[in-house]
């Protein structure tokens, strides 16, 4: 499985960093619509820590996005 999920990213870059970048777009803005608070009393040690991964999840899906389009 792991050979053709690389082999897919080598020979199709702009598919897989375009796939990429509308993944991240749809979670940041599902993100957005929900509106949660970013005052850390709101959230537990666990579910601040959540809030942030989930964030750099977005953007880093978006920099391997780029990143694989302009390869």
């Amino acid at each position: 499985m792991n050979s053709k999920l690389s082999n897919w990213t080598i020979d199709y870059p702009f598919y897989s960093g375009s796939l990429c970048l509308i993944i991240a777009v749809v979670y940041f803005i599902y993100k957005i619509s929900i509106k949660e608070s970013f005052k850390m009393r709101d959230y537990s040690a666990a579910g601040w820590l959540a809030l942030v991964n989930s964030w750099a999840l977005i953007f880093m899906l978006l920099i391997l996005g780029l990143f694989l389009i302009f390869e």
